[in-house]
């Protein structure tokens, strides 16, 4: 009897397989990458006309500082950090900002204010980001290389792979969906003795901030 069934069941297997159908199964979906969105109240930073008799002949001459809210909007949760690119990299000033500031200001904090008719360098600025709060709470900036080294800094936006984040403890970025606060400027004009003022001479500082996820 156990041969007899076993016979019977192998034909049972043959004819449902004649009757088999296939149907195909898609798995679909996508993985979207966190976007962010990187706005300033004000992206043009007016310094209105200056008096050439109000600057020095043998120093540099900084002005008030200037600054403008800015805000940094994420999709989720994401560790950024923002960089800039000099687009009048060529008219900047070597060594000008170590200078003129007590704390040591490399060039690569420092970004061209343009040149005279004349082809005379006019002065440079720095950028920092200031009073930053990210998800209701204060953040602090935070400097990194590229290569995964962070230290705390003072905000300040640099070139060359220089990233600046935020921290809160931790020194690493922060993951954040919104953070706020102000984009400051420091200008600074070079001695007039090295300057030629028979033409108007127009600050014309220009640059590219980006963001960099993390």
């Amino acid at each position: 009897m156990k041969k007899i069934v076993a016979v019977m069941t192998g034909i049972f297997l043959v004819v449902a397989g004649f009757n088999a159908q296939a149907i195909d199964v898609r798995v679909k979906g996508f993985i979207v990458p966190a976007s962010c969105s990187f706005t300033l109240v004000n992206a043009v930073i007016d310094y209105g006309t200056i008096d050439p008799q109000l600057l020095s002949a043998t120093n540099y001459t900084t002005l008030e500082a200037k600054s403008t809210p800015y805000n940094i909007k994420c999709s989720s949760g994401t560790q950024l950090a923002v960089t800039a690119v000099d687009n009048r990299a060529a008219s900047k000033i070597p060594d000008m900002m170590r200078r003129q500031f007590d704390h040591p200001v490399t060039d690569r904090f420092n970004f061209g204010l343009g040149l005279t008719a004349a082809n005379q360098k006019i002065g440079g600025y720095i950028m920092q980001l200031l009073n930053s709060t990210a998800d209701g709470r204060p953040v602090l900036p935070l400097y990194g290389d590229g290569q995964g080294r962070w230290v705390g800094g003072e905000g300040a936006l640099g070139q060359g792979g220089h990233l600046t984040s935020w921290y809160s403890g931790t020194m690493a970025p922060v993951r954040l969906t919104v953070i706020s606060g102000d984009l400051q400027f420091q200008a600074v004009i070079n001695k007039t003795s090295e300057l030629n003022f028979k033409d108007v001479a127009r600050l014309d500082g220009l640059a590219t901030l980006e963001l960099r996820y993390l």
